[in-house]
């Protein structure tokens, strides 16, 4: 193909239009040429970045802006690439030949489309024997899906903590059951909330109409449980399976947010919290089924999916309403184990109230301390000379090696004990009585009694 009158770019061009800009309208977007024989496959593109696959086995990334990234060889022959905020994911042929049954062998490598970064990478093992791929793309929490021909879609349940980081392709959605007849196909949109965006197409057709506008339908998820015979409770076990998968990839999302710096660390929290809360009622319903109908095992081991503290004590309630206690036991158990109670002691060297008790048992040198009004009262009406009582030997000199007060000091007591000579004394050793503090600490001038006029008391004496 000729690229502005220059005969040497033979190869694909890959031609990026942005929407919108800060610079210039005119530089907002850019093409670049392939080398020679080398053909797109496929492109997509996210927050930040695009990417294109080619017939040599390359992926090429590229910024938005038009900077040429990394250079990636894929480990087999490109089929689709689909990408949705910084994540990209790159579907490849395992092997070229089949299995027996017809089945590809097909892989996958999650990649990080700003940098480059392999995340995750294995076998796309979510295909129905003898199906093919026929779709893929990413959930609102980033986490890819595929749908085969024979209308299983599956997702890839990647596992929310550090021992591994392979995770499992789950089956999601059946929709051969939903279907009115064996001719109808669903094309698959996008899968968001909990549902299946899609048009349904009848007649047998594989694609919908290019020339107008499609009309979409929605398909609640539902994984294919199989039925318990001894007690009706398909619906809610399916329901708490589904939610707890979606509950970790949910978390696995908002830890990338919270490392990119584009949502807060609190805000997460206080959302995953929620949605935990959300998660523990679903379950909380399948508990009480399996309670009500006395199956404890059942009801124990489902307790291994309870997130909240508060759930735990919501289901020994439960238990022990049902007369459970052996159940009660392994639920505390349990809760014990996974939410470990505070010690209430620091032990005996850090411990607040050992301090204190070591402050008491110290020598009586130490002066007390007031700890409260009342007792700053009462020492306030103490007279001054209890203070400072001078020890007397057997001579009956004074045994006070303190230097005596100053005269100003001295003057002052001279004239507290004048005014209070008229005042009785409060012994110190005498029992004390609980009184308001402010009693002895502020003086208020009594009113005097009021009297009645002559002219008031001539009615009474008349009566």
């Amino acid at each position: 193909k000729k690229l502005n009158g220059n005969d040497s770019a033979k190869g694909s061009s890959v031609y990026f239009h942005r929407f919108d800009t800060f610079g210039k309208t005119s530089d907002k977007d850019w093409v670049y040429a392939l080398p020679d024989g080398e053909r797109v496959l496929g492109c997509a593109t996210g927050s930040g970045w695009c990417g294109v696959m080619t017939s040599r086995r390359l992926l090429r990334l590229f910024t938005v802006g038009g900077i040429q990234g990394p250079i990636i060889w894929l480990p087999g022959e490109p089929v689709t690439i689909v990408g949705r905020d910084r994540f990209m994911a790159v579907i490849y042929h395992r092997s070229m030949s089949p299995m027996q049954d017809g089945t590809q062998l097909l892989g996958y490598s999650i990649i990080d489309g700003v940098n480059g970064t392999t995340i995750a990478t294995g076998d796309v093992s979510a295909l129905s024997p003898g199906a093919s791929l026929t779709w893929a793309g990413f959930t609102e929490s980033c986490a890819l899906t595929v749908m085969d021909s024979d209308g299983m879609l599956s997702l890839l349940a990647r596992p929310n903590n550090e021992l591994s980081s392979i995770g499992n392709w789950v089956p999601f959605l059946d929709t051969v059951g939903l279907k009115k007849s064996f001719s109808d196909n669903f094309w698959p949109v996008e899968v968001n909330g909990g549902r299946l965006v899609c048009v349904l197409l009848r007649g047998g057709k594989q694609h919908p109409d290019a020339s107008r506008r499609p009309v979409t339908t929605t398909l609640k998820l539902r994984m294919p449980m199989a039925t318990c015979l001894s007690m009706k409770s398909g619906v809610e076990e399916e329901a708490s399976v589904r939610a707890n998968i979606a509950l970790d990839q949910r978390k696995l999302y908002d830890d990338v947010l919270v490392s990119e710096g584009k949502m807060d660390a609190e805000d997460i929290e206080e959302e995953y919290d929620t949605m935990c809360r959300q998660v523990d009622k679903i379950t909380l319903k399948l508990f009480n089924t399996f309670v009500t109908a006395r199956k404890v095992e059942r009801a124990l081991d489902l307790a291994n999916r309870f997130h909240i503290e508060k759930t735990f004590d919501i289901a020994v309630m439960a238990a022990d309403r049902m007369n459970l206690g052996r159940l009660c036991e392994k639920l505390e158990e349990m809760k014990n184990q996974k939410f470990p109670p505070l010690d209430e002691d620091f032990g005996d060297e850090g411990s607040y109230d050992s301090g204190i008790d070591e402050g008491r048992s110290d020598s009586f040198d130490d002066k007390p301390k007031i700890i409260s009004r009342q007792q700053l009262a009462e020492m306030q009406r103490i007279s001054p000379d209890t203070l400072h009582t001078p020890q007397k030997g057997r001579s009956g000199a004074s045994t006070d090696e303190e230097s005596p007060p100053a005269e100003s000091l001295k003057r002052k007591f001279d004239d507290d004990n004048v005014n209070k000579s008229t005042k009785r004394r409060v012994n110190p050793f005498a029992k004390k009585r609980f009184e308001s503090p402010a009693k002895g600490m502020m003086k208020f001038a009594s009113p005097s009694r009021p009297t009645l006029s002559k002219a008031r008391s001539r009615p009474n004496e008349r009566r």
